[in-house]
């Protein structure tokens, strides 16, 4: 399949974007609630019920996830360079634009006054603080901006998530999908499972079983839905590759993701961003692109995105 630079790069912002707004329908619903306020399950943003967590948005407004990923664009875009010391910069200033949706814990890392200085220390001193056993998920897209960056990718994943996750969990799943994309951006095919294997085994055991549900395994087997376990990493990383193995295009992606309910914003932007890059922007559906509020500053950040990484590695 021969797609251009220019096509991954635009598939996977936009899908990274898409996937996140038609997630927010569906976030911390379980799937039987899902079937009760969709019977035909989610399929438009038109459709997104406007209760009083969807209210804080617009139908086809997305989310921190992506204003994350944007925030890195950006930030790699006007230094010509990946650098975690500028997305923990950037990062404190969209803080102090107060957004509406950040986790407790990432605003609590962004608040500290030293986090500029020294993103990792503030960021294990605030987890130690608040005494976090598990390993959220909100951070891992940025895992997909460190692949398509051609260079030290896997130190760059790490360093990108320590910024505010330093849990082993958050970095071994930034790591996997750092390569995945990285393979798909740059080389036209897949990393191979023994080399995600690899990265899991020397790093974070706990990471091997999701790796295998995602390759062996079905997508139900993740149980996305569990309202005490919606927010690991894992999931978030296992369900995308999933789709990556088992889908066909990103709109199947997508769609299967939305309607599993949990973390969906998150996981479907990762999911359909990773597949938009494997199958390129023209194959995700045009009524997902169409219907984003802010597709033409996306388009922007992707047009001088593409002619970054052309500079740099072409």
């Amino acid at each position: 399949m021969n797609i251009t630079l220019k096509e991954k790069v635009y598939g996977a912002l936009f899908g990274y974007a898409a996937g996140d707004a038609l997630g927010i329908g569906t976030e911390f619903m379980t799937r039987a609630e899902i079937h009760r306020k969709y019977p035909d399950g989610l399929t438009r943003y038109s459709q997104i019920i406007r209760d009083a967590h969807r209210s804080q948005w617009r139908r086809g407004d997305y989310s921190n996830d992506t204003r994350q990923v944007e925030i890195l664009m950006k930030a790699i875009i006007l230094e010509n360079e990946l650098s975690y010391k500028s997305f923990a910069r950037d990062m404190r200033e969209f803080y102090l634009q107060d957004p509406i949706d950040l986790t407790a814990n990432m605003r609590w890392v962004l608040s500290q006054e030293d986090f500029v200085k020294d993103p990792f220390a503030t960021a294990i001193k605030v987890w130690t603080g608040m005494k976090v056993d598990e390993a959220p998920s909100d951070a891992i897209g940025r895992a997909m901006v460190c692949g398509m960056w051609n260079k030290d990718v896997l130190k760059n994943a790490d360093e990108t998530c320590r910024v505010t996750h330093p849990h082993s969990r958050c970095r071994v799943s930034a790591q996997i999908i750092a390569h995945m994309t990285n393979s798909l951006m740059w080389k036209d095919q897949e990393a191979t499972f023994d080399e995600l294997l690899k990265i899991a085994t020397e790093n974070e055991p706990e990471v091997i079983r999701y790796l295998e549900i995602a390759r062996y395994g079905a997508l139900a087997d993740f149980n996305l839905d569990h309202e005490n376990s919606y927010w690991y990493v894992r999931k978030a990383m296992g369900a995308a590759l999933w789709t990556l193995w088992h889908c066909d295009n990103p709109n199947e992606a997508l769609l299967k993701i939305v309607n599993e309910g949990g973390d969906s914003d998150g996981n479907a932007a990762l999911a359909t961003g990773i597949l938009g890059i494997k199958y390129g922007f023209s194959a995700i559906d045009k009524c997902y692109i169409d219907g984003l509020q802010e597709k033409e500053g996306l388009a922007e950040i992707a047009e001088k995105f593409t002619n970054c990484l052309e500079r740099n590695f072409c």
